[in-house]
């Protein structure tokens, strides 16, 4: 068995993206960001992932996040509460849930990254057939999925999610550091998250570039950041 777990959070207003609030209105932001959502969540439909699950940053956002991703109910897609003080405490415990459950094979990305190719969450479990810890590097210095195998998690979960300087360019270096020698690694292609406003217009970019290539990848983003005013990229 294998498990996708979305980290996500409600989009309301003034709590979501605000560091793209130097150019956008808080409802702007949280429209933003609830395209990104919808992208991202589209990648958890078209895995292959025996469990697809959103973890929702807070109890109060759990309904809404349903309500707004699956509204149906219909989709196969699994709602939770994040757990814990800081995020390696929540990631961890995501996936200990995970592999309680039965699961070999779990990873955990985020919703900052809506350009990710479809393939991204299938490629990273193919890679933990062989090896034990798989993570997607982030241009930031973080990183945009992490995964594990069952089998490593015991050992691998002191290095992954303790004494790392979170939301930090330090995370990967100080993540890669702490890994235990013993574990084997994989590392997915650089990709890019987006929290500031010039990363914001280089998305669009991005995306109009690949609509003119003929892929469709972050349809509701670029729909959003068609109707948005922001600066060029530098």
């Amino acid at each position: 068995m294998t498990c996708a777990i979305l980290f996500a959070r409600n989009p309301q207003p003034g709590r979501v993206k605000t560091r793209l609030q130097t150019h956008l209105s808080p409802l702007q932001a949280a429209m933003l960001y609830t395209a990104f959502l919808h992208d991202s969540t589209a990648l958890l439909h078209g895995c292959a992932a025996t469990q697809k699950i959103v973890a929702s940053a807070d109890a109060e956002g759990l309904q809404d996040l349903s309500c707004l991703l699956d509204p149906g109910h219909d989709t196969g897609l699994q709602f939770t509460i994040q757990v814990g003080q800081d995020l390696g405490q929540r990631m961890s415990h995501a996936l200990q849930t995970a592999f309680d459950s039965g699961v070999q094979r779990a990873v955990i990305l985020g919703t900052d990254a809506p350009s990710l190719p479809e393939s991204t969450i299938d490629d990273a479990l193919a890679r933990l057939a062989e090896a034990d810890v798989v993570l997607g590097p982030a241009v930031d210095g973080g990183y945009y999925l992490i995964g594990v195998t069952a089998q490593a998690f015991e050992l691998a979960a002191a290095g992954l999610f303790g004494g790392i300087e979170w939301s930090t360019g330090h995370v990967l270096e100080q993540t890669l550091r702490a890994l235990a020698p013993t574990l084997t690694l994989a590392l997915l292609p650089l990709w890019y998250d987006i929290d500031h406003p010039q990363e914001a217009a280089f998305l669009r970019v991005h995306l109009e570039a690949l609509v003119r290539a003929g892929v469709q990848d972050g349809g509701h983003s670029l729909k959003a950041l068609r109707e948005l005013a922001l600066p060029p990229p530098s």
